[in-house]
């Protein structure tokens, strides 16, 4: 009977342990690179620049149109026709009119004009009054439209695109670090909840067992009254306290589960790391590293392009036009559409559109003005977004590189506090102290577990924010670098 009860209570264990899940910070940090929310927000992020980029590509590629219209009135329609003598009259006509037309185009980069090659056919339906059909047909004519000489959008364009695109590439990977980053502190804050409670269990273990030997030592009149009732406070506090640390405990543990996209009722136990990396960072290789990698240093050449793009667009509309189209093929018609394909006669057309303003009270250089005072401050921007970021970069990997020394304190702290609440614990018992003494003694006891996790917190909150601000990992000596998967 013994043995079976022994069974059923290994296989009670195995069970609980096998559903609950322990979970270490590489672990967190790896599962929330991959399926946390904030994961498929940087990929979403990622694939609509990438796709945008993709787009502007394919405007620079030559571009084959086909085109179909149809305006017919099969049923007909009462029109308005003026007689040779010029009264009008109305006559009932059904028609059917059908164009096509294969066009390619090309835009031109050097100046933003539009190259384009064309063939079109045209046929005409008459049924009333009279029934007819004819074929209008232009085999093949050249096109080019230069809408403005002024400014040309689609060089900004160029200059600007392949930036964006490449910002977004690195904002990937910074996006990725910053995952990790906030993998980081909710691992840690769950993790400070889950030793608070651990703490807090274990002084109401001692607690009880204090009050209970006090207790005894009260009934033979060695300790008064109000140092039992000191300690049977100090337990309903802790008590208190646990009840308190139970409810923080579930909050973290749930916003580190919503965090890493995991069912709510997941089981999960966190493992405190025992090492941590020791090396440093050397200032000049992370400014280096940060100034090669960062999305930011990007984003500062593209944010002075688009201020000069804003100084030429406002100096390409000062009010003086000039716009060209030219047009040159060969067309056809017949009552045959082997007619309208046979000779024809060339076709040359040329528009020139020219707009001088003679008065408009200084509004072009006005504008112009305008937008290179917001060039000017511009620059001023970007240079105080300069140095803050390199700013940021010196005082992140000086405090990386001191926070191994503080850790290193903290543990100390953390097991001289430990061994002195064990000795001041077995002082108390013998008599030898008060239990204002003990109660010192756990308290500092409390705070140093707990300042050891922040320490590590701290830690590891300075580390993966040197690898986001660096996007190099200083421990493998190589650049950061992410697959990105193309949906």
């Amino acid at each position: 009977m013994l043995k079976i009860k022994f069974l059923l209570v290994c296989t009670l264990c195995s069970t609980i342990c096998a559903a609950q899940q322990s979970l270490v910070l590489h672990d967190v940090i790896s599962t929330a690179q991959k399926s946390s929310p904030s994961y498929y927000r940087a990929q979403s992020q990622a694939l609509n620049s990438m796709y945008a980029y993709r787009y502007f590509r394919s405007g620079q590629m030559p571009q084959l149109v086909l085109g179909l219209d149809n305006n017919s009135s099969f049923l007909g329609q009462t029109v308005e026709v003026q007689q040779p003598n010029g009264v009008v009259e109305f006559r009932r006509r059904s028609t059917s009119v059908t164009s096509v037309g294969l066009g390619l185009r090309q835009q031109v980069p050097w100046t933003g004009g539009v190259f384009s090659v064309r063939s079109d056919l045209t046929r005409n339906d008459q049924f009333s009054p009279d029934s007819r059909k004819s074929f209008l047909a232009t085999p093949f004519s050249i096109r080019y439209d230069q809408p403005s000489i002024m400014y040309n959008a689609y060089r900004w364009a160029q200059k600007i695109s392949p930036l964006l695109y490449e910002e977004s590439k690195r904002q990937y990977i910074e996006d990725l670090e910053k995952v990790a980053l906030d993998a980081s502190d909710f691992f840690f804050r769950a993790l400070g909840a889950q030793v608070q409670v651990k703490i807090l269990q274990l002084n109401v273990e001692n607690t009880d067992t204090l009050y209970k030997i006090s207790k005894g030592r009260y009934d033979l009149g060695r300790i008064a009254e109000n140092e039992l009732l000191q300690i049977e406070l100090s337990l309903l506090n802790a008590r208190n306290d646990l009840d308190q640390a139970l409810v923080t405990k579930e909050i973290a543990y749930q916003e580190l589960k919503r965090f890493l996209n995991m069912p709510k009722d997941a089981e999960i136990d966190l493992v405190q790391p025992n090492t941590i990396p020791l090396f440093d960072v050397p200032l000049d290789k992370a400014v280096v590293e940060s100034a090669t990698n960062r999305q930011a240093v990007l984003s500062f050449r593209r944010r002075r392009l688009e201020a000069e793009q804003s100084v030429a667009q406002a100096r390409g509309s000062n009010g003086y036009e000039f716009n060209l189209g030219a047009t040159l093929g060969r067309s056809n018609n017949g009552d045959m559409l082997k007619t309208a394909y046979s000779g024809g006669d060339v076709q040359q057309n040329l528009s020139v559109g020219v707009s001088i303003p003679i008065m408009d009270w200084g509004r072009a250089r006005n504008r112009v003005r305008q937008a290179k005072a917001n060039r000017d401050l511009a620059e001023i921007d970007i240079q105080q977004d300069e140095r803050f970021f390199e700013q940021e970069v010196f005082l992140q990997t000086q405090q990386f590189n001191i926070q191994k020394r503080l850790v290193a304190s903290a543990a100390k702290a953390d097991t001289i506090a430990q061994l002195r609440y064990e000795i001041t614990k077995q002082r108390y018992l013998i008599g030898k102290i008060s239990i204002t003494d003990l109660n010192l003694a756990q308290q500092e006891k409390d705070q140093n577990s707990r300042g050891y996790i922040n320490a590590l917190l701290s830690f590891w909150n300075a580390y993966y924010t040197v690898r986001r601000l660096t996007l190099y990992d200083f421990e493998k000596s190589e650049k950061i670098r992410y697959e990105f998967i193309d949906k």
